[in-house]
């Protein structure tokens, strides 16, 4: 990462569900799925900067466990 760019943090709330862990970003309302919480943030990384066309590198995920609420 160059000097001029930054890191964009997005909420990341995790949960499981079927024998999967649903990872859900409030942010831009977006969801995906992941086997294990092993590949969850490159899993959500790679979900907001395809649905906001920001660079991986230019992306932080801080995941916690609970659902979304009303």
């Amino acid at each position: 990462m160059d000097a001029g760019s930054q890191v964009r943090t997005f909420e990341v709330l995790a949960w499981p569900s079927d024998r999967r862990i649903v990872l859900y970003v409030p942010e831009i309302e977006a969801a995906t799925t992941v086997s294990t919480m092993v590949g969850a943030e490159d899993a959500a990384r790679s979900l907001i900067a395809d649905l906001t066309g920001l660079a991986p590198e230019e992306i932080g995920c801080r995941i916690g466990a609970g659902r979304p609420r009303p």
